[in-house]
């Protein structure tokens, strides 16, 4: 098949970004032509000679609707599908834009069975043939568990800002430092310069220079490999790539449970709980890493994941002339 995937803009270390690149990556090597293209190349690529498009975001379909003549267009969801429709009130000529978009879709991709039955309210009246849950496959897919002793370490990758939460992380760790005194924290990730300085402040507040660093960019195997577990304190996330990854080297990961509203209510001493729960006992570490890895494994192959998008993509395209 000749596929287009429409992308507007790449941030990197993105979940959803990797996410697209991985979904070009692996239809290519299958055989597909594939065509993965931007905002500055939209003119340029959007009259292609495509079987079909797979559009990745809201933006991206509001860009899609205003072109006639496409192929069948599949919309691709990274998060909850209702969360950009969060500020209704503020935003709703752009939400009434993106609806209007959304349903000129041939199909979509969501990630769960929860957000399947979100966009069939959100949208009201699209059949179920039309709403395929196709969820992400982790980059670290067949990495090989350490088996060494973990070091004392708490890595939280993803990007520097409010959403990601790094702040109630950080409150959380000052609460029990002083009952661990060989752990550290490790944020892994960039933000803008504001975030990254509030988050420095905040680490500088609780006297914790030296016991949570502020590592950047970085490979994240070895710390992933290394590390005792991951802390990922989001307060909303569509998927949670951080999780899959995790998983992968059997390590558990700590979060906010349910995300959407609840990260706007947890309190440092709630998640320390968690935190110390796990310091605390590496049997129990390794019994929900292991766990996590098998059933992210059985849920979450690539070769899996790629033959129902081959499924989808393959029923919606347009004919071959």
């Amino acid at each position: 098949m000749k596929i287009a995937i429409y992308k507007d803009t790449f941030v990197n270390n993105r979940g959803a970004d990797i996410a697209v690149k991985n979904l070009a990556a692996g239809l290519s090597e299958r055989g597909h032509a594939v065509t993965l293209f931007c905002k500055p190349q939209f003119k340029e690529k959007v009259h292609g000679d495509y079987d079909v498009i797979i559009s990745t975001g809201t933006n991206e379909i509001i860009d899609l609707a205003k072109v006639d003549g496409l192929p069948p267009v599949i919309q691709q969801f990274h998060t909850d599908p209702a969360y950009p429709f969060r500020h209704w009130i503020k935003r709703w000529r752009r939400n009434r834009e993106i609806k209007k978009a959304l349903r000129k879709a041939s199909a979509f991709q969501v990630l769960c069975e929860t957000h399947a039955d979100r966009l069939q309210k959100l949208l009201g009246g699209v059949n179920d043939c039309r709403i395929r849950v196709i969820g992400n496959w982790s980059a670290f897919e067949g990495c090989e568990y350490a088996a060494e002793e973990d070091q004392k370490v708490v890595i939280c990758p993803g990007a520097i800002n409010k959403d990601k939460n790094q702040v109630l992380l950080v409150d959380s760790f000052a609460g029990i430092a002083s009952e661990f005194p060989g752990w550290q924290v490790h944020i892994y990730g960039k933000g803008k310069p504001k975030d990254e300085a509030a988050l420095s402040r905040r680490i500088k507040y609780h006297k914790l220079e030296g016991r949570v660093l502020l590592k950047g960019y970085a490979d994240l195997t070895e710390a992933y490999s290394k590390c005792a577990f991951v802390a990922f304190p989001s307060k909303t996330e569509g998927f949670g790539m951080v999780i899959l990854d995790a998983a992968m080297f059997a390590k558990p990961t700590l979060m906010i449970q349910n995300w959407i509203g609840c990260g706007e209510v947890v309190r440092p001493g709630d998640f320390a709980v968690g935190l110390k729960r796990l310091m605390s006992d590496a049997n129990y570490r390794r019994f929900l890493g292991e766990g996590s890895r098998d059933h992210c494994r059985e849920c979450y192959l690539r070769a899996t994941l790629l033959d129902k998008w081959e499924h989808v993509l393959s029923f919606w395209a347009s004919p071959v002339a």
